[in-house]
């Protein structure tokens, strides 16, 4: 059951990620919001719940957004495995150690999209554009990211007591 409540909220970022964010001046150049689910997921989730979904909401997203088909994919496949290599050295209770995951997410996301423009010979924008649009993520994140790992840690420890409740022995 709660593989489709995942699949539900990646079908809502999806949708404001491409039709509602775009066309807000204000976050026309916002993160993408699907990795902070991705540093939750690699972060609190095994293996067997993260893969399927990362890889429906990657394909999903390559669908929809218009850019090289496997572009989101290979940024959030790659960001899973660096965030899972890194959680197994380090405990990541901390929410500054999530934002710095998520940070971390924006930077290995540009440099995918960067290496994938220069791969396929498009116009890269100006270095002074790309630090700018870079920035702007980093700043976003670093407003809203506080908010999203706090209710990351909370909503992995109601899972953690209710599922200990559900398993407790009934007398």
């Amino acid at each position: 059951m709660r593989f489709f409540g995942y699949i539900g909220i990646c079908l809502v970022i999806v949708v404001c990620r491409t039709a509602l964010l775009p066309f807000l001046a204000a976050t026309e150049r916002f993160f993408d919001p699907f990795l902070a689910v991705v540093v939750y997921l690699a972060v609190f989730r095994p293996l067997h719940e993260c893969l399927p979904l990362i890889l429906f909401a990657g394909i999903l997203m390559d669908t929809l957004s218009g850019g090289p088909f496997g572009l989101y994919l290979t940024s959030y496949v790659w960001l899973f495995i660096a965030l899972s290599l890194t959680t197994a050295v380090i405990r990541m209770e901390s929410p500054i150690l999530l934002v710095v995951m998520m940070v971390s997410g924006v930077l290995l996301q540009n440099v995918v999209f960067i290496a994938t423009m220069t791969a396929f010979e498009l116009t890269l924008p100006r270095p002074g554009d790309m630090l700018g649009v870079f920035t702007e993520q980093v700043g976003w994140v670093l407003l809203v990211g506080p908010l999203l790992a706090v209710v990351m840690r909370s909503v992995e420890h109601r899972a953690r007591s209710a599922s200990r409740r559900s398993q407790a022995p009934v007398e």
